[in-house]
């Protein structure tokens, strides 16, 4: 729902790709800042604590997104939500932690799936905006502005949630103090130069896509709705065909195969001579994209130490974010040029990343890890478990 219609709202209120450029990499830069800190930080004192640091953070960026009117504002509120999204880093290797290493690609396309699935859901409502308008007299930037603080309220039912499964989870790394672990430079570095590079590209079409839409072909929030439930569609089917394909040809080769099938269309984009036929297009992509994502995830995840996942995935994500950092604003200003200049840099550096994923990738083992340790009875716990999964 939210993403949907956050930049449509943004555009009703006179910003162009520039502002939307400036308020959309606060996030980035907030990321980037505060990610490494929260994930060594989670790796000493816990990631229960963590995840409430992220949570507050969130629960502020709401509150200032929905009742700001200047861009300044827009702009903390941004960077508010690039902190929650730097606490929440230690959710994957949490997760990881419920489960043996023979079972996390499955177990992370089983969450990819449901994730997608809700996301189809909430597209469908891109066509709320306009029904409003047309049944009740809404604005157009009211109706905008009346899906958003539905959204936020969704979010904040999930966390109850998140402290339930934690509960019944044996936290072993109490048993020892914590301390700065990273024995695996290697595979880290790895990932930081494809996750920087990967999200380089991506960024310059994905971050302001419904910008790029609504300017080119005067797309409102019930087509863009249709097309990310399409969408959101193809990736959860992705997600679950992911395991199967990797356990009969190999992890590493189907994350390689699913990158090399998007660099067609990724540069078919800025090609179509119609809406309809990029949202073909993007659908198409989006599916090949989503059957590499839960992959990397846990090919990641069995290649570190669990003493170490968090830090490690905090540094990896932090190269995520840079990656969406720069392209966000050189979006931004690339469109002032050409809208299509962006899509086609993008591509080219996608291609490059897909290449570089291989030979890199290719001569890591995964570590063996002791099975993942359930009790019957709800551990105890630092206080509150949550956490939010953007």
């Amino acid at each position: 729902m939210f993403n949907v219609v956050d930049q449509l709202y943004l555009v009703s209120l006179g910003y162009g790709s520039v502002t939307l450029g400036d308020i959309f990499v606060q996030r980035a830069i907030a990321t980037l800042l505060l990610t490494l800190p929260m994930g060594i930080l989670a790796d000493r004192i816990g990631r229960p604590r963590i995840m409430m640091v992220g949570i507050a953070a969130f629960c502020a960026a709401i509150v200032i997104h929905l009742t700001s009117a200047s861009i300044p504002l827009f702009m903390a509120a941004r960077f508010l939500f690039g902190a929650s999204n730097a606490a929440f880093v230690v959710l994957g290797p949490l997760y990881s932690s419920f489960f043996d290493a023979d079972d996390m690609d499955r177990a992370f396309g089983l969450m990819g799936f449901l994730n997608i699935s809700m996301s189809a859901v909430g597209s469908l409502a891109g066509f709320i905006p306009l029904a409003l308008v047309s049944t009740f007299g809404f604005s157009l930037r009211m109706s905008y502005w009346t899906l958003l603080l539905a959204a936020a309220i969704i979010f904040f039912t999930t966390y109850p949630f998140y402290l339930l499964s934690v509960r019944g989870a044996h936290r072993a790394e109490q048993a020892a103090p914590r301390r700065f672990v990273l024995e695996s430079k290697g595979v880290v570095v790895k990932f930081f130069l494809l996750n920087l590079i990967g999200q380089s590209s991506v960024g310059l079409l994905f971050n302001l896509f419904p910008f790029y839409v609504n300017a080119k072909f005067t797309v409102e929030s019930d087509a863009l709705g249709a097309l990310f439930f399409a969408s959101a569609f193809a990736s959860a089917t992705a997600n679950i065909l992911a395991p199967r394909i990797s356990a009969r040809i190999g992890t590493l080769r189907t994350i390689v195969l699913a990158f090399g099938l998007c660099v067609p269309f990724f540069f078919m984009i800025p090609l179509a001579p119609s809406f309809a036929a990029v949202a073909v297009l993007y659908i198409v992509r989006m599916g090949f994209a989503n059957m590499s994502s839960p992959l990397s995830s846990s090919l990641f995840m069995r290649l570190l130490s669990p003493d170490e996942k968090a830090t490690a995935n905090s540094i990896v994500s932090m190269a995520a974010i840079g990656g969406q950092a720069m392209s966000t604003w050189a979006c931004g200003q690339l469109m002032e040029v050409s809208l299509d200049l962006p899509i086609f840099l993008g591509a080219t550096i996608y291609l490059f990343n897909t290449a570089a994923s291989f030979f890199l990738l290719r001569g890591e083992k995964p570590r063996a890890e002791p099975a993942a340790v359930l009790v019957a009875k709800p551990a105890k716990v630092e206080g509150p478990v949550l956490a939010h999964k953007r």
